[in-house]
């Protein structure tokens, strides 16, 4: 079972208001399953996001492009990953 939490928790975990979370859904940075809640894996990503503006300063333009570089790389990584395990039998 994941764990999950309402959108002005994860605003409270992270120290913003609850509109900087909504703007991330509203922008499609992060994928909720359901309207008002948010699982582990969203977190994460607010988490991600969160760190890009303000310890590297990336910009609004430059976060979707950062994030869909980085979901390359996870897909990819997982598709080695998977491809090694099957070879190995």
């Amino acid at each position: 079972m994941r764990k999950v939490m309402t959108l002005n928790e994860a605003a409270q975990l992270f120290g913003v208001e609850q509109v900087i979370v909504v703007e991330m859904i509203r922008h499609e940075w992060v994928h909720p399953e359901e309207e008002r809640t948010l699982d582990e894996e969203d977190v994460a990503r607010i988490r991600l996001i969160l760190e890009l503006r303000h310890q590297f300063g990336a910009n609004d333009e430059a976060i979707p492009v950062i994030l869909h570089l980085m979901d390359q790389l996870y897909y990819l990584r997982s598709r080695l990953g998977f491809l090694a395990s099957s070879n190995n039998k």
